[in-house]
């Protein structure tokens, strides 16, 4: 009986652990979908400022590893459903929501600069570029 009391509570300190991951990556997809927005904005801004160093330290170590687990598990989140968007026919769209965005967010921006990609192409630069 001891040992059942024992599992139980182990299955409930692991089920609240996943319950708070899955809260950390829904409020990270948050966060960084408003850094995107708000890059899309500040993209037409002439005038570029260096990134301060505390700016790059925290992208180094804080938002790149946190973007990578967010594009990784976005892009588990549409392999998932490749087969219901291609059923649907909105399965391009929802690569370039769901795998581009994440991805290039992550990797093609200067260190430290949350406001402008390296090619300054919006985040979606290929749904920019086929959508009439």
């Amino acid at each position: 009986m001891r040992q059942d009391g024992i599992s139980v509570s182990i299955l409930r300190k692991e089920l609240t652990m996943k319950r708070n991951t899955l809260i950390l990556m829904l409020v990270t997809c948050f966060v960084l979908s408003h850094f995107s927005a708000t890059s899309a904005q500040e993209a037409s801004a002439p005038i570029m400022q260096r990134p301060s160093t505390a700016a790059k330290i925290a992208d180094l170590l804080i938002v790149r590893p946190l973007s990578i687990v967010v594009a990784s598990a976005s892009t588990g989140i549409f392999l998932g459903t490749v087969p219901f968007t291609f059923l649907a026919g909105v399965s391009e769209p929802a690569a370039m929501i769901l795998v581009e965005a994440p991805w290039r967010y992550t990797n093609c921006r200067c260190l430290g600069d949350w406001s402008h990609f390296k090619d300054r192409k919006p985040i979606t630069s290929a749904c920019e570029e086929g959508c009439p």
